[in-house]
């Protein structure tokens, strides 16, 4: 998709108000991405977007959350790579696991995806459960997001699609 479209259909999502953000920022702009995740050709152009920017060795894409999992989920069957979920904190009843679907075996490159990256806690998060994970033996290789609207470092390479800056 060519970016000024993609800034277009996403300037859709852009609400204006007072917002408190999961990192507790205060905010008057809020990227409503989860309701671009409910209309199917939305979300499949945003998957097919974040995948271009995804290492093409990657073998599975992993995401954590409300903004992580649709995106990982419609990568995963559109692109053919595995899916890894993350939950936010591991179940207290059944399997009581903390990552589930595709569980990241040695030979995995892993992606993680978001929706928004404000200081990439959702990311590290991601990351912290990957790496201390007893089950999953994978290799994060990258993280990318759709809309970057803050600045941060995260211990791997990553990307996104579209800044604040050509949203707004």
């Amino acid at each position: 998709m060519e970016k000024t479209n993609l800034i277009k259909i996403l300037k859709l999502f852009v609400r204006r108000g007072n917002f408190i953000l999961s990192s507790l920022i205060p905010t008057d702009i809020y990227f409503d991405l989860k309701e671009a995740y409910g209309n199917p050709r939305i979300l499949n152009s945003l998957a097919d977007c974040v995948y271009e920017l995804i290492d093409k060795r990657v073998t599975c894409v992993a995401g954590k959350g409300f903004g992580g999992m649709p995106l990982a989920t419609a990568i995963s069957s559109r692109h053919n790579l595995e899916l890894t979920l993350i939950r936010d904190m591991q179940k207290e009843y059944g399997t009581k696991k903390l990552i589930e679907a595709h569980i990241p075996t040695r030979k995995d490159k892993i992606a993680i995806v978001d929706d928004v990256f404000t200081t990439g806690a959702s990311l590290k998060g991601a990351i912290k459960t990957l790496e201390i994970s007893e089950v999953s033996e994978g290799k994060i290789v990258q993280c990318c997001v759709i809309v970057k609207r803050g600045e941060g470092e995260l211990k791997y390479p990553w990307s996104y699609l579209i800044n604040l800056e050509e949203l707004l």
